[in-house]
């Protein structure tokens, strides 16, 4: 009797031990998956910054150049500056396409869309031969940047300060938008208002 008794204790040990045992290899293996998880998760956070920050940077230079593009100038020849335009058009494109990628917020990612979207009817614009529809292609395009940047700004409150200066950015690049699209640019003063507007939009 007493053997069956300490045998049954030394079951009992033994069980307890190997439960034990697995709920600490258990837990590790669980403690294990989540740091990896954790880290993936900050790899992937720094890769969509490094993107967004690349992206914003080929937007910003495509806009100074489109900007110098649509600026009159006696220093570059009619055709210079309309490269000029057609090149930041290009490259505004595809840092907003990149932009778009990075972006969480649907708004976001769908306004850099419509932005990208509306550099490339610009240089469909310039591109044309004819000169109407080249005109109200380039418009058109404008008024698809304007959507674009206008979809994006953020107006809901409690913005932190990083966030309320990109909001600030975003606001001036609309206001930009906005007088290029509507200069009238048959007219010198309309030029140099379009300008205007090109060059607010690359502050």
């Amino acid at each position: 009797m007493k053997e069956s008794d300490e045998n049954g204790r030394n079951n009992i040990l033994k069980q307890d031990f190997q439960d034990n045992w697995d709920k600490f290899l258990f837990g590790k293996a669980q403690e294990r998956r989540k740091i990896s998880h954790n880290l993936d998760r900050i790899n992937n956070s720094n890769e969509s910054n490094i993107t967004a920050i690349a992206g914003n940077w080929i937007a910003a230079i495509g806009t100074i150049v489109s900007a110098i593009g649509s600026t009159p100038s006696t220093i570059f020849s009619e055709q210079t500056l309309k490269d000029f335009n057609i090149i930041g058009n290009i490259l505004e494109a595809g840092g907003s396409a990149i932009v778009s990628e990075t972006e969480d917020a649907l708004l976001d990612r769908v306004g850099a869309q419509i932005s990208a979207i509306g550099n490339l009817v610009v240089v469909a614009g310039i591109l044309s031969k004819n000169e109407q529809s080249g005109e109200l292609l380039e418009k058109q395009g404008d008024l698809l940047q304007l959507v674009g940047v206008g979809i994006t700004i953020n107006t809901e409150g409690g913005l932190t300060l990083s966030e309320t200066i990109a909001n600030t950015g975003i606001i001036i690049q609309f206001i930009g938008n906005a007088i290029e699209a509507l200069a009238d640019t048959d007219t010198r003063e309309g030029i140099v208002v379009s300008a205007t507007g090109a060059w607010i939009q690359a502050v």
